[in-house]
């Protein structure tokens, strides 16, 4: 009997020790389990938060790189204004008074709608066609004020620039022996303007931008010639005055975004004109431009362009060279556009 119930204990003692064994393995199998299911989730976690980390930091970099970083300019001053929100993009000794040239055709072409209707007719006289270079205008040939507006602006015709200088500055009723004295009162006329948009390094000697040339005396008494600028002003300046002008009368300076016009005269002589700007159709969305160049002023040209539906830039170089306001230009309206 106490055999028998021995052995019955000896059995349930190593049924028990192998119910240890077995739960002792099920419970480390579960805590193994417990452990990977935390362990595994992080590692993840991790990895998803460190791409996160590493997307963000992309971000970030790419918002501090400005295009216009290590361009090479040859100009002595640019400006680069986005009208829609009044930020300046790009700047450089922009409010430094330098020589226009024929961009002080934007301040003639403001004083002239300012002044007169543009279907008003100007007749142009033999004084008008003795500025230098010729346009093909004839003397005695009627026009449109719009229209002879259109040919100072693409053509950057001079000897229309005088015409329009002494029609405005006789109020209408020019006389060719008191062309000069028009012709003053109209250039009086453009610096009132200047001083009336608050243009304060801008200043005007004739309405083409020619450079002007007079006898000069020196402390030796030797009579030198001194040279000057026609027009004056800073590329902040230019900027403000082109915005306002194609705010006010669009319809005037749209003849400046094409690559040439076929322009006809009230006497119905056409008049076939390329723009002066050579970049006019590399640049998308082209609104308006005006170029500029003499041997004081150098190359200068501005622009204003569409960057997108309802985003207007003005862009404004002064001080380049011939050439290089065209290749400036270029590399600043890329610039702007990334």
């Amino acid at each position: 009997m106490d055999t028998r119930k021995n052995k019955e204990r000896l059995i349930g003692r190593k049924a028990y020790a192998l119910l240890l064994v077995l739960g002792g393995g099920a419970c480390l199998a579960i805590a193994m389990q417990g452990l990977l299911s935390f362990a595994l989730p992080t590692q993840a976690g991790t990895s998803v938060n460190n791409n996160a980390n590493e997307a963000k930091e992309e971000i970030r970099t790419a918002k501090i790189v400005n295009p216009f970083d290590g361009l090479s300019l040859e100009a002595r001053a640019v400006y680069v204004l986005e009208l829609k929100t009044g930020s300046v993009l790009f700047a450089k000794n922009a409010n430094k008074k330098l020589p226009l040239a024929s961009v002080t055709k934007i301040m003639t072409t403001f004083v002239a709608r300012d002044q007169f209707s543009p279907n008003v007719v100007v007749t142009i006289t033999r004084d008008d066609l003795m500025a230098d270079g010729d346009s093909g205008l004839h003397s005695g040939e009627r026009w449109r004020l719009g229209d002879i507006l259109d040919v100072m602006l693409i053509a950057s015709s001079n000897d229309a620039a005088h015409a329009i200088a002494g029609f405005v500055g006789a109020n209408g009723y020019p006389d060719e022996t008191h062309a000069d004295i028009a012709r003053a009162n109209f250039v009086h006329m453009m610096n009132e303007k200047a001083s009336e948009l608050k243009l304060d390094q801008m200043q005007f000697f004739n309405e083409s931008g020619l450079d002007v040339s007079f006898p000069h005396s020196s402390q030796l008494a030797q009579v030198s010639i001194l040279e000057q600028g026609g027009g004056y002003g800073s590329a902040r300046n230019v900027a403000d005055l082109f915005a306002e002008l194609w705010k006010k009368y669009p319809e005037t300076i749209e003849i400046t975004a094409h690559k040439n016009a076929r322009i006809i005269s009230s006497d119905e002589i056409a008049h076939i004109l390329p723009n002066t700007n050579e970049i006019v159709g590399n640049i998308p969305g082209l609104v308006a431009s005006k170029t500029g160049f003499t041997n004081i002023s150098g190359g200068n040209l501005a622009v204003i362009f569409d960057r997108g539906i309802g985003d207007p830039i003005v862009v404004v170089v002064l001080g380049s060279s011939y050439k290089g306001r065209f290749d400036d230009m270029q590399k600043l309206v890329d610039a702007t556009r990334k």
